[in-house]
């Protein structure tokens, strides 16, 4: 079933922020006469509704661009489901806007034949990655359902069109700006975004993988060609030990199995995490714990897991040996000891996902309320004890990656986490910290950053300077969206070359004991904000 393309009315990015994205394409100073930009929405409708009726919303959209509705309207006609629509995604129009057509797209239709563009002009269109849902589509497709079309419309989806015209006297490349790394880099967000040159077709934007089946990583097999990963019906078919008769598999060999497995599944496992695995799969103790089998590759993967930043139990619950004498507390009992050497006015801690302190006067808080059941009438009345609910949230990895949607996330999961302490809760404020490296502003360089100057940035990372332009927006949109402001927050820089080891020690004496370090370290890191 073709998809209905329904183009925004605005700019999706302002004068200021194309400008600054024309700043970061490869092309020389005045290459770019102008640039536009305008969302654009892919309406994918459910299957039950039928071509006809598809085709006739189109017809309603060519007849009434946009629609008023003055009253509440069920979606029982074509032009009626075409009004929601355009209620819902098409603002008023602004001026210097682009103007594009409302369509259908076909999976056969051939893109570039859609375009309607001058010899100096180009489209690139930015959209949510294959097989992936937006935090955009999630929430339009439920207000979709709230509407009325539920029924009508399986899922709407958003992105993002630039048209960018070159001027006279610059020679196009003749190359696809889609497949220019410098112009993908730029202008989306490649965890997330794909770029194109013109409206793929709906299967692209729409399609969702079929879950595929459980797999085991032969880890026992002793054949040295095995497949690396067979699929299997249930986690109870993986293969045990002796089931077969044949020799199990050295710990070498699984060990090199593992590490293929690492390599091609993208774990990104230590070497000693692969012999715990090794170990446990196949270690004395695997009979016992009832894992004497080949390992899945869905359990390869949560194990990978564990050391993100949510999850570092195998580092803080861990038990660690300074010195050759092992430790009593763990790292995580360590964190633990302020609270139990000092418990006044904390009600909960470490049980719940945020901890709950003791409010000053808890007792005597009111708050507002309806009088009526109609809730024309409100005033003052006691609420009981109201405790104040604290909980910060990490969210290193996906901002580094992706700054403003991982901020967002970042501020969502400390939102939902102190709504599911005790019985509940109700949200009030947050802040928003960011701590990150030397910015390095273009023009505004600061005395403190030429040491490290030269240290360079992983090239999957967001530079200093981007986190800082993109992630408190993020944090502070999703905050105020959900209704819930970010009313305070920090940042600091910080970037500096550290040893990373004890530099090697030279004697002043050979008959003396006492001895001076050398002056320069035996290895050089660099420690990040």
């Amino acid at each position: 079933m073709p998809m209905l393309v329904v183009p925004g009315r605005s700019q999706a990015l302002s004068g200021f922020r194309l400008s600054a994205l024309i700043e970061k394409f490869p092309f020389p100073s005045g290459a770019i006469a102008s640039m536009q930009s305008h969302h654009v929405h892919f309406i994918d409708f459910d299957a039950a509704y039928g071509d006809s009726n598809v085709s006739a919303v189109l017809q309603a959209a060519h007849e009434e661009h946009t629609p008023k509705i003055t009253r509440a309207v069920a979606p029982d006609s074509a032009e009626n489901v075409w009004a929601i629509i355009a209620t819902l995604l098409r603002v008023p129009g602004e001026s210097g806007a682009p103007r594009a057509s409302i369509r259908l797209v076909s999976d056969n239709e051939d893109p570039q034949e859609q375009q309607s563009l001058t010899e100096r002009q180009r489209e690139i269109w930015v959209l949510p990655r294959r097989g992936t849902i937006s935090p955009w589509s999630s929430k339009a497709t439920d207000i979709f359902g709230l509407c009325g079309l539920g029924n009508v419309v399986r899922r709407v989806e958003r992105g993002i069109v630039y048209c960018i015209t070159f001027a006279d006297d610059f020679e196009i490349p003749q190359v696809k700006l889609s497949e220019h790394h410098q112009i993908v880099n730029a202008g989306s967000d490649r965890m997330t975004e794909a770029v194109y040159e013109a409206c793929p077709p709906a299967s692209l934007i729409f399609a969702q993988a079929e879950p595929r089946p459980l797999r085991e990583v032969p880890i026992r097999d002793s054949t040295a060609d095995q497949e690396l990963a067979r699929p299997i019906s249930n986690i109870e078919a993986a293969a045990r030990q002796d089931e077969s008769g044949s020799a199990v598999a050295t710990t070498d060999a699984a060990m090199a199995v593992l590490a293929r497995a690492n390599r091609e599944l993208g774990l990104a496992l230590a070497a000693d995490e692969i012999a715990y695995l090794v170990d446990a799969y196949l270690g004395s103790q695997a009979a016992a714990d009832g894992i004497a089998r080949n390992p899945t590759d869905t359990e390869l993967m949560m194990f990978a897991q564990v050391n993100s930043e949510h999850c570092r139990h195998k580092i803080f619950r861990a038990s660690w040996t300074i010195d050759g004498r092992a430790q009593e507390m763990s790292l995580f009992d360590w964190i633990r000891a302020t609270q139990k050497a000092h418990p006044e006015h904390v009600l909960s801690a470490y049980s719940d996902n945020a901890a709950v302190l003791e409010a000053v006067q808890a007792s005597s808080i009111r708050e507002w309320a309806p009088l009526d059941s109609d809730g024309q009438r409100w005033a003052l009345r006691d609420s009981g004890a109201v405790h104040i609910v604290a909980k910060v949230e990490t969210h290193n990895h996906p901002t580094l990656i992706s700054p403003f949607p991982g901020a967002a996330t970042g501020t969502g999961g400390e939102i939902r986490d102190e709504g599911a302490v005790g019985r509940g809760s109700h949200p009030k404020c947050g802040l928003a910290g960011f701590t990150v490296s030397d910015l390095r502003i273009p023009g505004f360089s600061q005395p403190w950053e030429k040491a490290t100057a030269d240290v360079p940035f992983p090239a999957h990372a967001a530079s200093a300077l981007d986190i800082m332009l993109e992630a408190p927006l993020g944090a502070a949109a999703f905050a105020n969206e959900f209704g819930r402001p970010a009313i305070l927050g920090y940042f600091r820089t910080y970037l500096q070359r550290v040893p990373t080891g004890m530099p090697p020690l030279q004697p002043q004496d050979p008959d003396s004991s006492t001895a001076q370090l050398t002056d320069e370290p035996d290895m050089v890191c660099e420690v990040r904000g």
